[in-house]
């Protein structure tokens, strides 16, 4: 399961960060169990040198604009870079260039590393908003107003410092594309050949990760999979149990301490 993004909606922030300025609440609007509205940057229409772009509120989950149903949103909130451009729900808006950036705070994804769930977060190490890559959409709904939708666009894994220990141990290891301050605009900007070369991973030295309280904890795992390893009961329990120094037994070593940059895993 790809990671869940902390949507960015302090007005300074998203300023500082993207010089972008809301002109409506940026709060993520929870529609139902399965819609979720958040913001996403988009190319303004009258481009200014000092704006990244503009800032809408879409449904995280890309809408392909034949789509009448919009309970898709849940299943399409992540398109990976390897089938963009031949998935049915992506290649459209790739072909098109309707890139988006999408302002994070953090990313949070279950570790199993120390034998049983935890939830991180991993934010990057200077403190600044993360930019992520993303592929956005619009269509007409069936009240008129104009519809908008966004997904992420994520990357293998494999051997990545921070997310290679990140998600269920059967899954697949996937990341977001965390886009550089410097290489924004040219993603939003630039020719398809251009925007492809900047879809790469994150070094994990410019990420810090975390582990979350359990108190901070969902009920339980949102995954599927997670879920069925559990049972309901004990997702409470630990959501509201303190935390405890973790042991780990290692021949003639001492325990190593909690990493909080990129080799957090080490």
């Amino acid at each position: 399961m790809p990671s869940h993004h902390e949507p960015v909606t302090d007005a300074g922030r998203l300023f500082s960060a993207f010089g972008v300025v809301p002109t409506t609440d940026v709060q993520p609007v929870q529609r139902d169990a399965d819609a979720i509205l958040a913001p996403f940057i988009v190319p303004a229409e009258q481009p200014s040198c000092d704006a990244l772009g503009e800032l809408h509120m879409g449904l995280c989950g890309l809408l392909p604009a034949a789509t009448p149903e919009a309970g898709l949103a849940a299943r399409t909130r992540h398109c990976r870079v390897e089938a963009m451009k031949s998935d049915p729900t992506c290649r459209r808006s790739w072909w098109s260039g309707q890139r988006c950036i999408v302002p994070a705070e953090r990313l949070t994804q279950w570790s199993y590393a120390s034998g049983r769930p935890e939830l991180w977060c991993i934010a990057l190490a200077d403190g600044q908003p993360m930019g992520l890559a993303g592929l956005w959409s619009a269509r007409t709904g069936p009240d008129g107003e104009t519809q908008r939708s966004f997904c992420l666009l994520t990357l293998n894994a494999d051997g990545h410092a921070v997310f290679d220990r990140l998600h269920h141990p059967t899954q697949e290891k996937r990341m977001p594309v965390i886009l550089p301050a410097q290489a924004q605009r040219q993603w939003l900007h630039g020719s398809g050949a251009q925007a492809e070369r900047l879809l790469l991973r994150c070094p994990a030295e410019q990420l810090q990760a975390l582990p979350l309280e359990p108190a901070s904890w969902p009920s339980r795992a949102d995954d599927p999979a997670e879920a069925d390893l559990f049972p309901e009961a004990w997702w409470g329990l630990m959501s509201k149990a303190p935390r405890r120094k973790r042991i780990v037994a290692r021949r003639g070593a001492p325990e190593a301490p909690l990493p909080i940059t990129g080799d957090l895993f080490g």
